[in-house]
This record gives structure tokens, sequence and C-alpha cells, in this order.
């Protein structure tokens, strides 16, 4: 399959392995964002031991590992059958043979919190030995995972051995959807936005879809079957990482509902807010859920998080809790067309709409770091108040300057009335916007195309197609 995107993380990894030191680089990231598949690309065309541990006793990962190393030509080859201990096998880096190029050796650990879960001494085994011989050897060791609080918290905080050993931490996030819809080349710039909205930026999930189908056959093939990965893949994967999964399906389900308050779940879950908002913190740290603020929100407002708003971040979280959980009675037995017809084809654009709102403001971003816009984005993000909700606005870093943006997607042309609501709503933020941006699935009236035409510093139009003009020449 054809390797697509993550064109930064592999430009600052490679940026790693030419720097002149020795490199302990750390990559983690949610399950199935593409780590594995980043790293193997990484190492192509580099001299690698390239370790995937597994859920193991200790003694059969030293045995990999060791099956590893002497194939990789290091000493202990003529005496040893396995190393005995992590410790002699990690000794042994300085000793594998040069590559013939003279670059540097690549030694990647993929799922690394399993080796320390089968010895919790490793951390400060890795420490003592990269102090005392690998700092200076020519290498580059990856420590990758995807438990992302244990990397966290375990092996990046201050308490960790391997505390400020890092030369670089990379967290790999889901792709921007510019290069989560090149898995579906041939797909209208309308599909391209309903399988975004549906999947995500995970790469595991897009390769679930097949480019040669529509978006109601991958749905209901690649979803919706009891047989298929994705139709199972929510609950796998909360039970991998959590424990009480149910009191964490109420969670995630009351989000997706529409309670975006710490109160409001707790009601619709009909738990303690303080259980609640440990649940949340833990969704959170697995990529699921985010908190989301004004992007006019000032530091005092962060801390104390009075207005923050709870989101599931993940798309297909999203589409699962709203089109699967809900019906899996019907889906358990066989009515797949049926649950399409009736449940997901006559809203499925609505449920777009949010994950579309998703898409404009990455959108406002791109075109900010490529100089298109009158200033550089400091934040982008929404906006709202008690009264009124702005879908998409960027600040500039002293706060005084704005750019807004409403959404729509819709089948129906745009009109000057979204226009003046959008206007009004800004004046309420206290930033006077220097650019309007309208984004419209259904295109614009004449009247606003007019209007743009007239005034294309202030107004700018994007149509469906302009949001994906630049996808396939990345």
């Amino acid at each position: 399959m054809t390797f697509i995107g993550r064109v930064d993380d592999l430009e600052q990894l490679n940026d790693c392995y030419k720097a002149r030191r020795a490199q302990l680089v750390f990559v983690y990231g949610r399950r199935r964002v593409g780590k594995t598949a980043t790293l193997v690309r990484f190492s192509q065309d580099k001299e690698t031991i390239f370790f995937a541990a597994q859920n193991a006793t200790k003694e059969e990962q030293l045995a990999s590992f060791s099956r590893l190393m002497f194939e990789a030509g290091a000493p202990g080859k003529d005496y040893l059958s396995q190393y005995p201990s992590w410790e002699r096998a990690l000794s042994e880096l300085v000793k594998l043979p040069e590559p013939a190029d003279g670059s540097r050796r690549l030694v990647v650990f993929d799922e690394f919190p399993y080796l320390v879960k089968s010895d919790p001494s490793l951390p400060s085994v890795l420490q003592n030995l990269w102090d005392h011989t690998l700092r200076d050897a020519n290498l580059m060791i990856v420590i990758c995972g995807s438990a992302m609080s244990f990397m966290e918290k375990e092996l990046l905080a201050e308490k960790s051995p391997l505390y400020g050993r890092a030369t670089g931490v990379l967290r790999i996030n889901p792709m921007p959807y510019w290069d989560a819809v090149r898995f579906l080349p041939d797909y209208s710039a309308e599909d391209k936005a309903l399988a975004y909205a549906i999947l995500g930026g995970i790469p595991r999930y897009l390769e679930e879809f097949d480019p040669d189908m529509s978006v109601a056959e991958n749905v209901k093939r690649h979803i919706l079957r009891r047989i298929a990965p994705l139709y199972s893949e929510v609950e796998f994967l909360l039970h991998e990482e959590l424990r009480e999964t149910a009191k964490y399906n109420s969670v995630i389900r009351a989000i997706a509902l529409g309670a975006t308050s710490l109160n409001e779940i707790a009601t619709h879950t009909m738990m303690p807010g303080a259980t609640v908002s440990s649940y949340l913190g833990n969704l959170m740290e697995l990529g699921i859920v985010e908190r989301e603020f004004p992007v006019t929100a000032k530091l005092k407002e962060l801390a104390k998080g009075t207005r923050g708003l709870y989101q599931l971040s993940d798309n297909f979280f999203r589409f699962w809790y709203a089109f699967v959980f809900p019906y899996r009675s019907e889906l358990e037995r066989g009515d797949v067309d049926g649950v399409y017809e009736r449940h997901i084809e006559p809203v499925l654009h609505d449920f777009a709409g949010k994950p579309f709102e998703g898409i404009c403001r990455e959108w406002l971003w791109r075109e900010s770091i490529a100089g298109r816009l009158p200033f550089r984005a400091r934040a982008v993000g929404r906006w709202w108040d008690r009264k009124d909700e702005i879908d998409v606005m960027a600040v500039d870093a002293t706060g005084s300057k704005s750019i807004v943006g409403e959404c729509k997607f819709r089948n129906t042309a745009m009109d000057g009335g979204v226009l003046n609501l959008l206007r009004a709503r800004a004046a309420r933020t206290g930033i006077e916007p220097q650019l309007s941006v309208l984004f419209s699935l259904g295109g614009f009236d004449r009247g606003l195309s007019d209007m743009a035409a007239a005034e294309p510093s202030s107004l700018r139009l994007v149509g469906i197609d302009d949001l994906f003009r630049e996808v396939n020449t990345r």
C-alpha cells in the first residue's frame, strides 16, 4: 500500500537522524494513528534494528530482541543463545558493526510500554547506559508507544529515570483532512468531506474503506456489518486502554448526544461530577475527547476552565456512538440496509456539519501558515458566548485582529443573510474582523458572489472544491 502523508513528521525524524550527537527520541500517539507505519517508512533506507515488542514475558522479549541483535552482527552471537538481561543486551548496541556507508545505526523499540510491563527496571537500565556509553555512540534510539498516559507520565515526566534524556519528543497526531482524503482519491469533494466526517484522520480506519465503493456502500460493508473490523473497533480500543468500559461508554455517549459541560455530562450519566471529571481526563489522554475553549479565552479563563466544553475529537467515535451503538440490536440481526436507510442516510449531512467546521478550521490554519491571510494566526477555533456562536475564528498574537467564518454543509446556495448574521455575531466578540470567510457545500448566490468580487480584501468565499483543491498536489 502506498504510504500517505506524514511529511513533517518524517522530516523531523530525519533531522534527528542527521544530527551530530547520539539521539534518544520518543515517539507516541493513540492507537491506530500510524506510528509504526511512519517509523517503518523512516527506517526504510537505514541500517535498522526494528523491535516490535509484544505483550509477553521478559524472557520471551529478550529472546526476540537477541535474535535481531545477533542477525545484525552483535558479538554475543558467538557465545550466547540469548542475552540474560536487558542491561547486557542494550550494552551490546555500541558493539554492533558500523553501517557500511558510514551512516548512523537506527534502533527502534516499538510499543516500549510492553517491555516495561514485563521488566519495570528497564527505564533505569536504559538511563544508566545512556548516561555512560550510549550517548557517545553513533546511534539513534527511538522509543515508541501507544499508551499515551504511560509515555507522558512514566517515561517523560520528572519522576522518570529517563527524564531529561530525550533529544526529541514527537507526538504523532491524526492526519489533517487533506492527507486523510488521499486514501480516497477518486471521491468527489463532497464525498471526501463525508468520508472524513465519518472516519477522521486515523489511517487504520481510512484503510478499511474501499476507494472504488461509494460512501454508503463503504459504511454498510465496513462499519455496519458484524464481521467488519470497524464494527467492534471502538469496544476493542476501550477494552485495551480502560477499565469500567460501561461507564466510559455512558460518558462518551452523553457527549455524542450533545452534553458538553461537566454538569450536563454528570446529569446524563447519573454519576458524580468528580467521577465524570476523572473519566474525561483519561479520555482526553487517549485523544478521544478534547476540551474546547473560545478562541479568544485568556490564560486566566483557561486555568479556571469555567467556559470549557467537552467534545469528541475523534470523528469515528462520534459516528459510532451516533449510528452503531444505538442500533446494535438491528445490526446484530443483519438489518444493515435498514439501519443505513432509516437512521443514517437522512441525517448524514447534518451529522457531517460539525466535522465540516473542523475541516474549515484546518483550512484556515493552512492558509495562515502559507501566508495567504491578512495576518499570521496565533489561534484558530470557535467562539461563543451565552447567545451566539461563530464556527471559525482566527486571532493574531495581540488579540486585536480577527478573521471570522461561517460554515454550511448543505446543498443549497449560501445567501447574504448568512454574512449579515456572521458580522453581527463578530461585533459581539469586541474584535473588528479584518476578513469574513464563508464556507459552503452548495455554493453561493449571485449577490454574495458579486459582493466578494467587489470586496476581495474583506470577504472570501470558499466552496467545497476550494477546500480540496491542493489535496492531490501535496
